[in-house]
């Protein structure tokens, strides 16, 4: 399939994700939601760019070989800030979010390699980006105008890490307007406009996006187009636990995704029911798991394989 074969390439965040739990030392994994989702669209076997902005340190090193040894080509466009840290403290394996200063001067530029990869990409996906500054939603624009294939938005806000939701808010609707279609969680819905899901949907689609996917965590996702298809699926039935829903939405995304460039785009509501089931089960596959690592679909009569945590900065097993 020649679009599948153009892959993926996604802008967003590459940080270290520190999770702090009761009774156990941090652990120090590679995150950021634009890592998770390009390297989960590698683990699915199509081409992976990540445009993103790290650190010259020993962090940003770190990710850099992280990334490659995934399959996922970064393209970083270095200031003088360090790579991004996330803490996360769990509760029940929730995650609440507090970020190093550096988090809060986030800047993702569009070199000419950027550009190339932009214009030879199958899909393009924003997840997790400055769109309460202005002047980064001008960058982020432009590229994507520039973008012949499928261009996705996943908003992802974080409130800690957004000065005026507002603004956020506004840069967000703003890419919506170059997009075709948009990811968006419960929460993700909450924070910028105050309401549930449902309530949104005609608002996303005067702005241009024709397809929303609306991630509802245990109570599974829901599809919306413009032209009036409606899909819910439930979450996934997988007979291991819960270990960590970190990494859900960004593995329902990339499963998406991943569907749509090696099939093409859905003309039945049936190819996209299909699609989206898949994607719930490789959420419930990752969210048995430690950290935010996508892990392929279980397929059920077959034995769960659970991967071992991923080794952290200093080299040991987390």
């Amino acid at each position: 399939n020649e679009v599948a074969m153009c892959g993926v390439v996604t802008i967003g965040d590459c940080i270290i994700d520190e999770i702090r739990a009761a009774g156990q030392p941090p652990r120090r994994y590679a995150g950021g939601a634009g890592l998770n989702l390009a390297a989960g669209i590698a683990r699915l076997g199509l081409p992976s760019v990540l445009v993103t902005r790290l650190g010259q340190d020993r962090d940003g090193f770190w990710l850099l070989r992280y990334a490659r040894d995934r399959g996922v080509r970064v393209v970083n466009t270095p200031g003088v800030d360090p790579t991004g840290v996330a803490i996360s403290t769990r509760e029940a394996g929730e995650p609440s979010y507090a970020f190093a200063p550096a988090m809060y001067r986030r800047r993702i530029a569009f070199p000419p390699p950027a550009l190339a990869a932009l214009a030879a990409a199958g899909a393009v996906v924003v997840n997790s980006h400055p769109l309460d500054n202005p002047a980064e939603v001008d960058l982020l624009v432009a590229a994507l105008q520039a973008a012949p294939g499928l261009r996705i938005v996943d908003p992802n806000p974080r409130p800690r890490l957004v000065a005026a939701m507002p603004a956020y808010r506004q840069g967000f609707e703003r890419a919506l307007a170059v997009a075709q279609m948009a990811k968006l969680s419960d929460e993700d819905v909450q924070h910028l406009y105050g309401t549930d899901w449902t309530g949104i949907a005609p608002r996303l689609f005067g702005l241009g996006v024709g397809t929303i996917l609306f991630s509802h965590g245990a109570g599974g996702a829901t599809l919306l187009g413009r032209d009036g298809l409606r899909l819910h699926v439930p979450v996934a039935d997988h007979p291991s636990p819960v270990i960590d829903t970190m990494g859900a939405g960004d593995a329902t995304l990339a499963s998406l995704v991943a569907s749509v460039l090696r099939e093409g785009w859905p003309a039945l509501a049936a190819d996209w029911q299909r699609h989206l089931a898949q994607a719930m089960r490789v959420a419930a596959a990752t969210c048995r798991q430690p950290g935010a690592e996508l892990v392929p679909a279980w397929t059920p009569g077959a034995e769960p394989v659970i991967t071992p945590s991923r080794q952290g900065t200093d080299g040991e097993t987390g």
